[in-house]
């Protein structure tokens, strides 16, 4: 793996920091600068979503970051607990997407009513360009050598040096492609809802589904400490992500109904 990519001047560049960044900034750049001119050069996108949109990603990134930090540190405070400096040292790696979701979704739903702005498309315009930025995010944990997958003798098995030399399954990999398979699911499901001029907000549903499902999956191909019924704490987490999706599926279908 690559876990430095350069050092300059004294200063280095970390490889999954840059990926992170870059996650970001494609979110952004995708949400803010190609898919809300797009809608609102159809007059599909609601005023105070065009005023505040910047803002309100600002606002999603910050609350993702901080969360799934905080959510990593504590299940992982025996690394952290005679330095808490470390806790700042982002750069290093050390995000559980779970605690992003904690901290993000209700943040997202404040900001929304503070703003006036309509949630069910707020979500719709965010979601699928926030999924790609996670997407890009596992790369830089491929990269970083972190969230490695188990033992296999499958052909497509990749060594990772920094653990041992037993060829082990790139579970980093498995992710970006099925989140990304997600993301474009997703933004199908944003601009039909955005065509059909509903009151939107399916497309959260549908990513608690898929992000949840592909977790659940990837898990076991991935060296997790097991928490209790033979499922990883990501496991367990993953099946409340996905019966919370039908369930705000099944509550938006409803109010859809005559």
């Amino acid at each position: 793996m690559m876990p430095v990519l350069f050092t300059l001047g004294g200063f280095t560049f970390r490889t999954y920091l840059v990926f992170v960044i870059a996650a970001i900034i494609t979110a952004v750049v995708l949400a803010r600068f190609y898919e809300s001119p797009r809608l609102k050069a159809q007059g599909k996108l609601p005023p105070a979503i065009a005023k505040y949109s910047g803002e309100a990603l600002l606002m999603a990134i910050i609350c993702t970051i901080v969360g799934a930090r905080l959510a990593f540190v504590f299940v992982n405070w025996e690394l952290y607990s005679q330095d808490l400096g470390r806790i700042l040292e982002l750069w290093r790696g050390g995000f559980a997407f779970h605690g992003a979701l904690i901290l993000g979704i209700p943040a997202a739903i404040m900001h929304a009513r503070f703003r006036a702005m309509p949630l069910g498309k707020m979500m719709d315009l965010f979601m699928p360009f926030i999924t790609v930025g996670y997407g890009i995010g596992r790369l830089g944990c491929f990269f970083n050598g972190c969230c490695y997958g188990q033992v296999t003798e499958a052909p497509w098995g990749l060594v990772y040096q920094a653990i041992d030399t037993a060829p082990r399954h790139p579970t980093q990999l498995y992710s970006f492609l099925m989140i990304m398979i997600a993301a474009a699911i997703l933004l199908r499901i944003s601009r039909r809802n955005f065509a059909a001029g509903n009151q939107g907000g399916s497309t959260l549903a549908w990513f608690l589904i898929l992000i949840g499902g592909y977790r659940f999956v990837v898990e076991f191909f991935r060296v997790s400490e097991v928490y209790a019924f033979y499922l990883t704490l990501a496991q367990m987490v993953s099946l409340v992500m996905v019966v919370g999706g039908v369930l705000v599926l099944i509550k938006w279908h409803h109010q859809l109904s005559p």
